[in-house]
């Protein structure tokens, strides 16, 4: 029996890899249930961009397709350009536009995207945070605001 060939993390994956950022994560998906999760930050990226900082369960292909993402584009652009959660039901079968064929091979349904915006300026986008689920599910207005609130604990992680 062979095994499909190991895809390798490409350069800016490897470079913008943050492993505080990466054990905050795994404990943030592990709380919340979660199968799948990202955080892209607003910083070392490109004006008008956000780079993958850490992912927890993405398959490498998915961490190098999502390396970089223009503000506005897949899930975690999306949710950086409109300055609020983007959540979908049903990932995979989604026909919004907003969820991507890269995002699409992390195998989740229910997903759902975080803006967290620095504390000393609420207007100023620190880092998306990404959460997928196994199932298809649908998120009320408090189970967002709980995420909202869970997800602003990584600035914790960037004061430490």
């Amino acid at each position: 029996m062979s095994s499909a060939p190991s895809i390798p993390l490409n350069e800016t994956v490897l470079r913008n890899a943050r492993p505080e950022i990466a054990a905050w994560l795994t404990a943030f998906v592990e709380r919340h249930g979660g199968f799948v999760g990202s955080v892209h930050l607003a910083e070392p990226a490109e004006e008008g961009e956000i780079v993958l900082a850490a992912a927890h369960n993405l398959p490498p292909a998915v961490q190098n397709g999502t390396s970089v993402i223009p503000i506005g584009k897949g899930m975690a652009g999306t949710a950086a350009q409109r300055r609020a959660p983007v959540a979908i039901s049903d990932f995979p079968s989604d026909t919004s536009g907003v969820a991507v064929r890269q995002g699409r091979a992390a195998g989740s349904k229910g997903s759902l995207t975080i803006p967290v915006f620095t504390p000393d300026d609420d207007t100023r986008l620190f880092a998306v945070v990404g959460l997928g689920f196994k199932d298809v599910r649908e998120f009320a207005d408090d189970e967002i605001e709980m995420y909202k609130k869970s997800a602003a604990t990584l600035l914790d992680v960037r004061a430490a």
